[in-house]
């Protein structure tokens, strides 16, 4: 059975898989025992499983060279599937683990299907006394396992190690505050081991996601003890409910001696670590869900987004700065206010007015000496406010650059960070002879109260490259510094879509110029989902309004509750292209792909007079991910084909309406208006064509006698991006398109 690359093979390979099977109904051995079921069919599990590595590697296997029965049913629950198995038990015998753990989960066949009603009752995460039973561990831990598999799409690790997530080897910072109070408790020092390795119980690394399964036993004084001595460190479960519970039931286990300390020492070193590492660590409680029942689904996301939110809200102040504020007086009334207000980072806009601006006009942001200069003055000015900020303005070069500088960093939070802008700009990084290693520099996280912050400026958000690179990283929020005077509706856009491809926070504060009759400056919010967030204003302003100039805004992620943003141009009208090159069949561009030389799998050329045009796929959900269609829009193998026009092509089976209207829609414009193509929708309820517009707006291409007209002028692509203009230079593509690579491999 070896040989066989089957982590390989993906969840889309075994769709694909089954729609051949449903297709061409090939002949095969009945199975006895193993089942996938997938849509309400009940399908042959082995068979379906040789089809999909075939789909994956072209490579047809024999069903001698791998198994049936138990491994198959591993194999597709990984990747999320519901199976059914009548075959012997997958039951393992149950071992207790030595030192860092308290039962080694087993796997059961996936007897159960889970069926979610509309709308379930919300799980208890206030601090009422919650019954934990002593029984039922085991199965209750594979019951969730198989939901999260199933959520996650088999994205879980079960047992995972990390080379960080270790005790300490000194006891040092937080660690002393911790084996204080713990040593303290019945004079035992001996629990604190050194460089010990902790396992975690289910990791979602997509997510950057760790599930603790808290049994009784974790419930113990030790534990309260060890829970009260870190309360800075940041913690995605219900920390009263957790010291609530342990001086309820105030678990005792004595065997060995200090088996108490020890047990609460390691919680508690996993608390601290996965929040240095960037990682959200969520503790669920024995009998606080009961995962075997139909609803437990629904209830553990809604579970899963409470503690994510309520139990650690950040708020984000954006200040809406304009030149009106280089008066002194009016500046300092302004940082007065942002010394006083609620926040826990406070943003400036692109080129924004500091006291220190002269002093860093003379500086180089590319100069060891001088950048440290520049992190002094910046981390003196984050002192004086008494909090993190983040200042945008230029160095000696005219590079447009961010600075993040945290006074006073915790543990494992970032002090100093940097970004420059990539593109519009007088001087880019782009185009240095080091950006290669430079960038890995210019993308690093920034850590701040156990969330995960980038940096952006202004027409970077324009380009999805700059901001996937921190959403692969599993990034919580992204900051964008803009100029101001920018197109209301295309900023709208733009940064809704880096929120919903990243599922992450997206922010957006601008500079202008306040002595303009209409200035466009605006201060932008979006939910992982694409909502649009609703600021506070302080200083008594209108909040309704995003663009008072000289205002502080306030966004807080307690205010999501989870819902679907929309798209605000939804019903926009389609219009018909004056003049046009291309007539795409609605419904069928396969009869295009077909006439056209085949490149790969997912890239076609067709020479359409004298144009070539070049066809993307990036089907289904893989539209939302720009490192799976942006290496093919800079391929190296097309590049040989001049004058050409690019179309990109989203193919969906089955589309789900609410998430075509409150996702999709507004993904797919910005996907014309970056790119600067066409683009293409074939689905079994919709089926569109958008175009950028001349202001790389979004059109919206009307059908006319069963084709899309398509203007193939404005469907140049990188070329009419990547060209010496006005803020722009040929010359940068080159490292841009390095980033591109980078990015597709996952290696930044």
């Amino acid at each position: 059975m070896t040989g066989l690359n089957w982590s390989g093979v993906t969840r889309e390979d075994v769709i694909k898989a089954i729609g051949l099977f449903l297709k061409d109904n090939p002949a095969y051995t009945a199975p006895r025992s193993t089942f996938l079921v997938y849509e309400g069919k009940k399908l042959p599990a082995k068979h379906i499983r040789g089809m999909a590595y075939k789909v994956a590697f072209g490579r047809e296997i024999t069903k001698d060279e791998y198994s049936g029965g138990i491994e198959t049913v591993r194999f597709f629950e990984r990747l999320g599937f519901q199976m059914r198995y009548t075959g012997k038990s997958m039951r393992k015998e149950i071992k207790p683990d030595k030192e860092t753990k308290d039962t080694v989960l087993i796997e059961n066949p996936p007897e159960k299907q889970f069926n979610v009603p509309p709308d379930p009752p919300v799980a208890k995460t206030k601090a009422e006394t919650i019954k934990i039973p002593s029984k039922g561990v085991i199965e209750q831990k594979n019951a969730l396992r198989r939901i999260l598999n199933e959520m996650f799409e088999g994205d879980v690790v079960c047992e995972k190690v990390y080379p960080w997530m270790k005790t300490p080897e000194s006891i040092d910072g937080i660690y002393a505050k911790l084996y204080k109070a713990l040593s303290s408790y019945r004079g035992d020092g001996k629990f604190a081991r050194k460089n010990v390795a902790l396992r975690c119980d289910f990791v979602i690394e997509s997510q950057k996601l760790i599930i603790e399964y808290d049994e009784r036993q974790h419930f113990s004084e030790a534990r309260k003890i060890s829970l009260l001595s870190y309360k800075d460190v940041p913690v995605y479960y219900d920390r009263s409910l957790w010291i609530h519970e342990c001086s309820a039931i105030s678990a005792k286990d004595n065997q060995p001696v200090n088996r108490d300390e020890t047990r609460a020492y390691y919680d508690s070193v996993r608390d601290i670590e996965a929040a240095k590492n960037g990682y959200q660590l969520v503790r669920i409680m024995h009998g606080q869900l009961d995962f075997e029942e139909d609803s437990a689904v629904v209830k553990l996301k809604a579970l899963l987004t409470s503690q994510a939110n309520k139990s650690n809200g950040f708020r984000v102040a954006l200040y809406l700065q304009t030149s009106n504020v280089r008066i002194l007086d009016s500046f300092q009334k302004d940082m007065d206010a942002a010394k006083n207000c609620n926040a826990d980072i406070f943003v400036f806009p692109e080129a924004c007015y500091i006291p220190f601006e002269e002093e860093l006009h003379d500086l180089s942001f590319f100069d060891e000496n001088d950048l440290e200069r520049m992190y002094a003055l910046c981390l003196d000015f984050s002192g004086q406010i008494g909090k993190p900020v983040v200042v945008s303005n230029y160095d000696k070069s005219k590079a447009l650059i961010s600075i993040y500088a945290n006074a006073n960093p915790k543990d494992g939070e970032t002090r100093v960070s940097r970004y420059a802008k990539h593109t519009q700009t007088f001087y880019s990084p782009l185009g240095r002879n080091d950006y290669l290693e430079l960038a890995k520099d210019l993308f690093e996280l920034i850590i701040l109260k156990g969330k995960k912050i980038g940096l952006t400026i202004c027409y970077d958000c324009n380009l999805s490259a700059f901001s996937r690179v921190y959403g692969l990283k599993g990034v919580d929020l992204i900051i964008n510094s803009t100029g101001g005077d920018v197109v209301y509706d295309k900023w709208y856009k733009y940064n809704q879509t880096r929120a919903i491809e990243n599922h992450c926070y997206e922010l957006v504060t601008m500079g202008g110029d306040a002595d303009r009759k209409n200035s466009k400056c605006y201060v932008f919010g979006f939910t992982p989902n694409g909502k649009e967030m609703i600021p506070e204003c302080i200083g008594g302003v209108d909040a309704s309004r995003n663009n008072v100039c000289g205002s502080i805004y306030i966004y807080d992620t307690n205010t999501d509750d989870g819902s679907d943003g929309v798209d605000t141009s939804f019903d926009q009208s389609p219009t018909t292209n004056k003049y046009s090159n291309l007539d795409i069949p609605v419904g069928n561009v396969q009869s295009l792909l077909d006439k056209s030389e085949k490149i790969t799998d997912t890239l076609f050329i067709k020479n359409v007079d004298g144009r070539n045009v070049v066809f993307v796929l990036a089907d289904a959900e893989d539209i939302l991910k720009p490192e799976k269609f942006l290496a093919l829009l800079y391929a190296p193998d097309i590049k040989k084909f001049n004058n050409r026009r690019y179309v990109l092509i989203n193919r969906w089976k089955h589309l789900d309406q609410k998430f075509y209207k409150a996702k999709l829609s507004v993904v797919l414009k910005v996907r014309a208006m970056e790119n600067y193509c066409a683009v293409i929708l074939e689905s079994d309820i919709e089926n569109h064509c958008y175009q950028c517009g001349k202001n790389r707006t979004a059109q919206v291409v009307k059908e006319t006698d069963g084709v899309f007209k398509v203007d193939l002028v404005r469907t140049t692509g990188s070329e009419a991006i990547w060209k010496t203009k006005n803020g722009m230079k040929a010359g940068w593509r080159k490292n841009y398109e390095w980033l591109v690579r980078e990015i597709t491999e996952r290696k930044v």
